[in-house]
């Protein structure tokens, strides 16, 4: 399942070093013009040819996680680089004048080659070269939005989009002038900053407290000294080399069996020796054990995010280092893993019980096969060789992988999914953009899928798939109405599940940055759905029905969201049954299959449920 994490909070609070954010306008504020005059002198631009470089020195506060932090910048190119030394949450982010890199806690490096990646760095070289108060505003279309009144405090609200950028907001205080906020929308996140406790630096005003927010949380550095012109500013702002020194795989391969639960590769790992626990392998996710499981283990759990994911809504997350991860012969040390009700959430919408997520931790330390033909999992030493098959390069969307794809014709870029439980699930805004793709027959919106933020919601239909020279005609598709999560994503056009992926053995080279295919028997196999028209989730020790489908046989058998099922084709339904009751409502089409159900607590009713296709 493709979902927002941590990095794309660290990145936003590494992009803010001078800062963006929006809202409206009063009448009888000052132009833009006035604006700009006014905080130029404020802000102590005409100090800017003496302050090539600034160091910043203090302590981060990451979504309630302490530490320290280290902040460089070039007010010439923009290049910048930060370090947080903050625990679980420790790692790096900057731009090195070529690529936008990020190094976590364990010294993997990677470049973001995103569509949103890029435009946040357009924003941050334009402020982090302090292009605004250079001639014509240094080429951005700059409007004033009025006098805007927040917390008691009056500021004056410019409009800025600077050139091949996005248009972000810059408040500046009528009062002192100093730039006091920033709010800065890209896709679907929106990092609003403020900027307190301005100080002179050789005749600079900076800010030496920056609080940095968006959707999943707030991040906060507030600096004890600021240097300029620091020697090994240079050096400081280099990419960093990758140096990986926190697994061991003593045979250099190991081969793991895992079991397909609703289209979810689900394997056994140890954790600080104890297990084995059900843990889903999760190209989209990145490492997550269950709250539960966590205070089970002892882990130590610290910090407030919130994570974003399919759904709209947000779910709580903490964080906590494991000390081993085991995953057949190989260990993974000193791992930091999110804490969140993985059993209440992801494991009430699977076919048995899930502790945990894996994904890009692990995938950036081996070359990973995918055998879905033989439910194995192979994990190799880097650099080992790789299945002869199609191969195909891939650039990192946080740390998701992104490859070119074509629906129905319409080029766009796609995210590679294992843990998407559907085909391919075509985002809200290249839908808006390419209408056609849905057709009249689709079915009506209903839940598609489940994971981090509830239900994804969505039409189902047909759709023809392009990626890596393969075309999959007539692919189930979610065809998703999300107007927040992932799949509101308006610089994607969709998400590759785990129903093409399939179709393979894949490899994923995550050090190469490379995805080798080689078709299986089932690829040509044509596609096949639930023909009940349920979605079903366990809830405590009963089947539940989350979702009926306007339009399907359940509708028409008067089946009701809330209705627990307490039997079907003539057995009692346990909370196991979760699995076979899918696959029993996958039967051909005209199979009559008689179900008792009952709202929570009341009659139990007799229907008939008879299957047929609805997409």
């Amino acid at each position: 399942m493709r979902w927002s994490n941590r990095t794309a909070l660290g990145l936003a609070a590494a992009c803010s070093l001078v800062a963006p954010l929006p809202l409206s306008a009063a009448d009888g504020a000052p132009s833009a013009a006035a604006v700009i005059a006014a905080s130029r002198a404020a802000m102590g631009i005409d100090a800017l040819p003496r302050v090539r470089t600034l160091r910043m020195r203090g302590g981060v506060d990451i979504v309630g996680v302490t530490g320290s932090g280290e902040q460089w910048s070039d007010l010439r190119d923009g290049r910048f680089a930060q370090v947080s030394d903050a625990g679980p949450l420790s790692g790096a982010q900057g731009w090195d004048g070529t690529h936008a890199w990020n190094r976590d806690a364990a010294g993997v490096v990677w470049d973001d080659g995103s569509t949103a990646q890029r435009y946040a760095i357009v924003q941050a070289v334009y402020l982090g070269t302090y292009a605004l108060w250079s001639p014509q505003e240094g080429g951005a279309a700059v409007a004033a939005l009025g006098r805007r009144t927040l917390n008691g405090a009056s500021d004056d609200v410019l409009r800025v989009t600077p050139r091949g950028g996005l248009p972000f907001e810059a408040w500046f205080d009528a009062g002192s002038h100093l730039l006091v906020r920033t709010v800065v929308p890209i896709g679907t996140t929106t990092t609003t900053t403020t900027y307190a406790d301005y100080r002179n630096v050789d005749g600079l005003r900076v800010a030496f407290t920056q609080r940095t927010q968006t959707e999943g949380g707030t991040s906060v550095f507030t600096a004890h000294d600021v240097e300029a012109n620091p020697p090994g500013a240079d050096a400081a702002l280099r990419r960093p080399v990758e140096h990986v020194t926190d697994w061991t795989l003593p045979t250099g391969t190991t081969s793991i069996p895992f079991e397909l639960v609703d289209n979810h590769v689900d394997l056994d790992v140890t954790i600080d020796g104890r297990g084995p626990y059900h843990f889903l392998f999760d190209t989209g996710g990145a490492n997550v054990v269950d709250a539960g499981l966590a205070k089970e283990l002892g882990l130590k759990a610290a910090g407030d995010l919130a994570g974003q994911g399919v759904g709209a809504a947000t779910e709580a997350f903490q964080f906590a280092t494991v000390d081993a991860l085991g995953i057949g012969s190989a260990t993974l040390r000193h791992q930091t893993f999110a804490v969140a009700p993985v059993r209440a959430g992801f494991g009430m919408s699977s076919g048995k019980p899930v502790d945990g997520l894996i994904g890009f931790e692990v995938l950036s330390r081996f070359v990973t096969t995918f055998d879905y033909a033989g439910h194995r999992v192979v994990l190799r030493a880097p650099g080992a060789a790789v299945p002869q098959g199609k191969t195909l390069r891939f650039v990192f969307n946080g740390e998701h992988m992104q490859i070119p794809c074509a629906i129905d014709g319409f080029s766009g870029d796609c995210t590679v999914d294992t843990g998407s439980r559907i085909g391919l699930s075509v985002d809200t805004p290249f839908l808006a953009a390419h209408p056609s793709i849905v057709t009249p027959d689709a079915a009506a919106v209903g839940a598609n899928g489940f994971g981090v933020g509830g239900p994804a919601l969505g039409r189902l239909g047909r759709t023809t798939l392009q990626f890596g020279g393969f075309t999959i005609p007539r692919v189930i598709s979610d065809l998703s109405t999300q107007t927040k999560g992932a799949f509101a994503d308006p610089f994607l056009a969709g998400n590759i599940g785990a129903v093409e992926w399939k179709r393979f053995t894949v490899t994923f080279d995550y050090p190469r940055r490379t995805i080798t295919l080689v078709p299986n028997a089932a690829f040509d196999e044509p596609e096949s759905y639930d023909r009940s028209g349920l979605f079903l989730i366990r809830r405590g020790a009963a089947i539940v029905v989350a979702d009926v489908r306007p339009g399907t046989p359940a509708a028409a058998a008067g089946i009701a969201r809330g209705d627990v099922v307490r039997s079907a084709a003539g057995r009692a339904v346990t909370q196991d049954d979760l699995a076979a009751l899918r696959e029993l409502f996958r039967g051909a089409p005209g199979t009559a299959i008689p179900l008792v159900v009952s709202p929570p607590g009341g009659t139990p009713r007799a229907v008939t449920l008879t299957l047929r296709d609805y997409v």
